[in-house]
C-alpha cells in the first residue's frame, strides 16, 4: 500500500503542476474574473474517471487422481484521466483484488509435484499465499494526442501481435517506457521502447530482464538443471510496427528487438472479397522469423533464454466465409523444426490465426496446428458466441530442444459466450468460457505430461463492469 500512496501523492503533485501550467499560459480566466475557474477541484471535475469491477470464477478439472482446482475472486479499480490541454494529458489507475474462495490453488499435486497453472494468475504468482495485499499501481503516464500523432510516456497499455495486454485473467499486462503512434492516412507507424513490465498474475513492476522466468521456465534445451530466471542481461525491448489499411485488405509488419537476447519479425496480410449476392470470402497469411541476438541473454548457454545461433520461422494461413452476423474460418500454423518459437509469456499472448484461449505456442518448434473457428452474434451484436476446434501436432514430448514444456499432441475445443448489456446496464459484460483438451491417441504419457496440459477441462465465468 505504501507504493500506491506514494504514487497517488506524486500524481497529485504532477496534476497540480499541470493545472498551474494551464493558468500561466492564459488558458483560464483570471481569479479576479471568475475564481471558480482556477480551483483545483473545478479542473479535476473536467477529467474523466473510470471505475472497473471484475468478478472471476475459474475451475480446472484434471484426469483421475490428479488435483482439481477452483477459485473465485473479485476486484475493483479506479482510474483518472485528465482533460487535454494543447494535446497534453495524464492518467493514473490502480486495482485491488479479494480472494473469496479457493480449492487447491496453492497446493502441490502429490503425484506429479506440479503446481497450479491457470487459477493462480488471478492473484499473486510471486507470493501464492498472499490473501491480504492484492493491490497494484497500473497506469501512470503523460501523453500527447493531436491529429494523427500520439505519444505515451510512463506506465500504460500497449497492443501488438506479440507484446500486449493478454487480458484474460483478473488484470492485464502493462508496460513502462515510451510509445509513439503516427497515422496520417492509410499507413500507420507505431514504435516503442519499454524498460519495465507488470504481468498478469503479478503485483510488482519488473525490469524487462527480471521479467524473464516470472512464469514457468520449462525445460532447459541442453537438459541442464539451470534456468534463465534471474540470469538474463538486457536493457529493454524495442518494437516497430507498420500498418496499411485499404477497403479490402490490411497489411502489417512488426519487428521486436530484445537487447542482447533475441529479435523477431512478423508480416501479416488479411482481407476480404465480396462474392455475388452471398457471403464475403476471408483470407489471411502471416509469417515470422526469429533469431538469437548476441549470447541469447547470458554468456553461459545453460542460463540463456535462447541458445546462441538458434533461429526459427513459421507461416500461418487462414480462409473462410463471413455473413452478416456469422463467420467461419479454417486456420493453419507451421513452425520450423530448426528451433523454438520463443517470446516471453510474461509480455503477452501470441496472436496466430490458430490461437485459442488457454494455450500457447511459445517454446515449441516443429509444430503443425490446424483449427476451425465459428463466430456468431445475436441481438444486435450484444450476444456473441465463439467456438473453436483444433488439433496440435507437437514434437515428441521428450524432445527437450523443440518442446520446452513437454506438451504432447492434443485436440482442443473451446466455447465462449459473451453478453454485453446495453441501456441501463451499459458497461456490464458477462462471459462464460469452457476449454477442453484431450490427448491425441497412440501416445504414452506420464502424469507430469498430463496435468494441466491434456485430458482436462477449464471453466471461467466472468462478470466485468466498467462505468
Amino acid at each position: 500500500m505504501n507504493t500506491v500512496l506514494r504514487a497517488i501523492s506524486l500524481f497529485f503533485l504532477m496534476f497540480g503542476w499541470f493545472h498551474l501550467a494551464l493558468a500561466q499560459h492564459g488558458n483560464m480566466e483570471s481569479i479576479e474574473n471568475d475564481p471558480d475557474k482556477t480551483l483545483f477541484g473545478k479542473v479535476l471535475k473536467e477529467g474523466r474517471f473510470e471505475f472497473h469491477l471484475r468478478s472471476y470464477f475459474m475451475a480446472t478439472q484434471n484426469q483421475g487422481n490428479l488435483l482439481d482446482y477452483q477459485t473465485w475472486g473479485t476486484g475493483a479499480g479506479i482510474g483518472y484521466f485528465s482533460p487535454r490541454w494543447k494535446g497534453l494529458g495524464m492518467g493514473f489507475s490502480g486495482f485491488f483484488v479479494f480472494r473469496h474462495f479457493e480449492n487447491n490453488v496453492t497446493a502441490t499435486d502429490p503425484l506429479t509435484q506440479s503446481s497450479n497453472r491457470y487459477e493462480i494468475l488471478l492473484y499473486d504468482l510471486q507470493n501464492p499465499n498472499n490473501h491480504k495485499d492484492l493491490d497494484r499501481l497500473e497506469e501512470f503516464f503523460l501523453s500527447y494526442e493531436k491529429e494523427s500523432l500520439n505519444i505515451w510516456v510512463g506506465r500504460h497499455h500497449f497492443e501488438s501481435p506479440f507484446l500486449n495486454a493478454s487480458d484474460n485473467r483478473m488484470r492485464p499486462n502493462l508496460f513502462s517506457g515510451i510509445s509513439v503512434g503516427f497515422k496520417p492516412g492509410k499507413l500507420g507507424v507505431k514504435a516503442s521502447w519499454f524498460s519495465h513490465v507488470i504481468s498478469r498474475g503479478s503485483l510488482e513492476w519488473l525490469t524487462i530482464e527480471e521479467s524473464f522466468g516470472l512464469y514457468n521456465t520449462g525445460r532447459n534445451p541442453l537438459e541442464s538443471e539451470e534456468s534463465y530466471k534471474h540470469h538474463i542481461d538486457s536493457k529493454g525491448i524495442v518494437s516497430l510496427g507498420f500498418d496499411y489499411a485499404s477497403d479490402h485488405a490490411n497489411i502489417q509488419s512488426w519487428s521486436y528487438l530484445t537487447e542482447g537476447v533475441f529479435g523477431l519479425s512478423m508480416l501479416q496480410a488479411t482481407g476480404q472479397l465480396s462474392l455475388n449476392s452471398g457471403p464475403e470470402f476471408l483470407w489471411g497469411i502471416q509469417g515470422f522469423y526469429e533469431s538469437s541476438v548476441g549470447n541469447g541473454g547470458n554468456e553461459s548457454p545453460e542460463k540463456a533464454y535462447i541458445l546462441p545461433g538458434e533461429q526459427t520461422g513459421g507461416i500461418g494461413l487462414s480462409g473462410g466465409l463471413k455473413w452478416a452476423t456469422s463467420k467461419l474460418t479454417m486456420n493453419y500454423l507451421k513452425i520450423s523444426d530448426n528451433g523454438r518459437f520463443l517470446f516471453p509469456r510474461e509480455w503477452g499472448r501470441e496472436q496466430f490465426f490458430v490461437s485459442l484461449p488457454r494455450e500457447r505456442f511459445e517454446g515449441l518448434g516443429g509444430v503443425n496446428a490446424k483449427m476451425i473457428k465459428y463466430d456468431q452474434s445475436f441481438v444486435d451484436e450484444k450476444l456473441k458466441i465463439e467456438m473453436g476446434f483444433s488439433y496440435i501436432d507437437n514434437p515428441d514430448q521428450d524432445d527437450f530442444y523443440l518442446n520446452k514444456y513437454g506438451i504432447p499432441d492434443y485436440f482442443q475445443v473451446s466455447g465462449l459466450v459473451d453478453y454485453q448489456l446495453k441501456g441501463f446496464f451499459r458497461g456490464l459484460d458477462l462471459q462464460l468460457l469452457v476449454v477442453g483438451k484431450k490427448e491425441a491417441p497412440s501416445q504414452e504419457l506420464s502424469p507430469e505430461n498430463i496435468i494441466n496440459k491434456v485430458n482436462m477441462i477449464n471453466y471461467s465465468f466472468i462478470v466485468d463492469y466498467r462505468f
